[in-house]
């Protein structure tokens, strides 16, 4: 659990959390695998999320799963005429936009983003692993502004 202070100061930060889907690169799961890979290559990110037309959350992308299927199959970059849709990983770790601050911080351990989706399954944005670490890099330098920290005695 995480201490209550800590998780106030935090929340505090909230805003700058969530990436909103409009300002994110993403791709239509109908989209073929050479433009995902043209997509990816000319970006800084090594994962994109990937949705329905309508807006709703399939799953993510990212080279590893289009040069495997490429090398699998023994396809050159012209043969890449296949939608997205039966390589895009959909075990991904996903929050609601009532996320618990304790899930996104365990989920983020092993994900470089978290997915937000509303409850019907649209893509509204993500929560990066950077943002997260920024809102904790300012705790670690500006809590002891708003609290006052003692050392706990313990020869009692």
């Amino acid at each position: 659990m995480i201490n209550p202070h800590f998780k106030e100061f935090l929340r505090s930060q909230e805003e700058t959390f969530l990436t909103p889907a409009e300002n994110l690169a993403v791709l239509i799961d109908t989209h073929n695998m050479d433009h995902a890979k043209l997509v990816l290559t000319h970006m800084a990110y090594s994962r994109v999320p990937v949705v329905t037309q309508e807006g709703k959350f399939v799953g993510t992308i990212g080279l590893t799963e289009i040069t495997r299927y490429q090398l699998e199959n023994e396809l050159s970059d012209e043969d890449l005429n296949q939608d997205i849709s039966s390589i895009v990983k959909t075990d991904v770790a996903v929050v609601s936009e009532f996320y618990s601050l304790t899930q996104v911080m365990h989920d983020l351990i092993d994900q470089s983003f978290l997915p937000v989706v509303d409850q019907d399954g649209f893509f509204k944005g993500i929560i990066t692993r950077k943002a997260i670490l920024k809102a904790i890099n300012s705790m670690l330098h500006k809590f002891a502004d708003d609290y006052v920290i003692e050392e706990k005695d313990d020869s009692h």
